[in-house]
């Protein structure tokens, strides 16, 4: 009951905030051929952690599935996710992992695009994990990658990714970034030039939208 207030709470304030944020898109047309080759027209959206509370806002209008950790923390994540309308596979890396895997494959196979913090949940930070890769290629699906780059944000100095939280009326530019095939024929010898292409897609995306703002 108490996770439920408390979710509700936050709900409630989240919603406020995101009424101050504007949003600008780039790349758009990635998403649209990313589903193009998708019979379901679903993909996942790989996301650097730092940019969790931007990237979800950014896409209110939809339906995604994520995985949310198992602990106290994530039941708060998962229920105020599933209040966005969002659809959360419960587990991690470290707690639940292959039931979450499992899940998060069923819901994108029924049409269902995914979103990964894929140097989550402890980093290291801008390192992608394999498990965006192993979801993908099971569910046939292509990797988008998308930064969300805030004009003004909060950095929390002491958390391992260097988290961002937008500011009040501040202005978001999300880029979206040329997708990644990860079909069956990708084997798990090639995982690791998979990761290291989404990764330098994802710096690609930070980088437009640094230039966005004039910042470079």
């Amino acid at each position: 009951m108490k996770i439920k207030i408390i979710s509700q709470l936050v709900y409630y304030f989240i919603r406020m905030v995101n009424f101050t944020y504007r949003y600008e898109y780039v790349g758009l047309e990635n998403k649209e051929y990313a589903r193009s080759r998708h019979p379901l027209r679903t993909f996942v959206f790989a996301v650097w952690h730092q940019n969790l509370i931007s990237a979800i806002l950014a896409h209110g209008d939809e339906k995604y599935t994520m995985i949310v950790s198992e602990s106290k923390d994530g039941e708060l994540v998962a229920v105020t996710c599933q209040k966005l309308g969002h659809e959360p596979a419960r587990g991690s890396s470290t707690r639940g992992g292959k039931k979450a895997l499992i899940e998060i494959v069923k819901k994108i196979k029924s049409g269902i695009p995914g979103a990964i913090t894929v140097d989550g949940p402890k980093g290291p930070a801008h390192v992608v994990k394999p498990g965006v890769i192993e979801i993908a290629r099971l569910a046939e699906c292509a990797v988008v990658p998308m930064s969300t780059y805030p004009l003004k944000f909060w950095t929390l100095k002491k958390s391992w990714d260097q988290f961002r939280v937008p500011k009040p009326f501040t202005k978001i530019v999300v880029v979206i970034g040329e997708p990644v095939f990860c079909g069956e024929h990708v084997t798990r010898e090639q995982f690791d030039q998979v990761a290291l292409d989404v990764a330098s897609r994802l710096q690609q995306c930070e980088v437009t939208g640094r230039k966005h703002f004039g910042l470079i």
